[in-house]
């Protein structure tokens, strides 16, 4: 009898105690084995028609760019959302001229954007400075194309900008790849 009291006073405090953690981790089991949601891909098209920017592009707020902005900051904030601009008109040669005058900022955009990658700190020597040298000149001559406000002069001498471009990134960039924060994020 003395047994039977304690198995019955064991089995009342157990059903009267807190439930264990186990529960909570079946939960997160279920939780993991549940499938992520498949990533959405970024609307261009949709963006495009807004007149926003490309959205598989991130960008920089180009008034956060201080002295001691990296070159991919840099990069993001002024390069290659102007350049991206530009060779899209390509494609789609503006209608008026409204549309000329966000070109002819684009164009400056590149061209302070990469002004901003010869200062102390972002340069990487002579070799560095005579190639953006080189796709600020071209950028100027685009600049000037759109002044124009002629297609055709767009295409050819876009082609120049993007040969600087080019060599630049042949020459810096594939061989050291670019620090910055928006690079170093983790992928979802």
């Amino acid at each position: 009898m003395k047994h039977t009291l304690k198995l019955a006073v064991f089995l009342a405090l157990v059903a009267c105690a807190p439930k264990a953690e186990a529960p909570k981790a079946e939960a997160s089991k279920t939780e993991a084995a549940a499938p992520a949601e498949a990533p959405v891909a970024p609307d261009v098209a949709a963006a495009a028609a807004a007149g926003q920017p490309d959205p598989r592009i991130p960008t920089v707020d180009p008034a956060s760019i201080t002295t001691s902005s990296t070159v991919a900051d840099v990069m993001h904030a002024y390069v290659i959302p102007g350049s991206e601009s530009l060779f899209a008109a390509e494609s789609a040669a503006p209608a008026n001229d409204a549309e000329w005058t966000k070109l002819q900022k684009a164009a400056q955009d590149v061209i302070t954007g990469t002004e901003m990658l010869k200062a102390t700190g972002r340069s990487k020597g002579d070799g560095w400075n005579k190639t953006i040298d080189t796709v600020v000149a071209a950028t100027k001559v685009t600049a000037e194309a759109l002044g124009k406000k002629n297609a055709d002069d767009l295409v050819f001498t876009n082609g120049d900008m993007m040969a600087g471009c080019t060599a630049c990134h042949q020459q810096f960039r594939d061989l050291a790849p670019p620090q910055g924060h928006l690079i170093e994020q983790k992928a979802n």
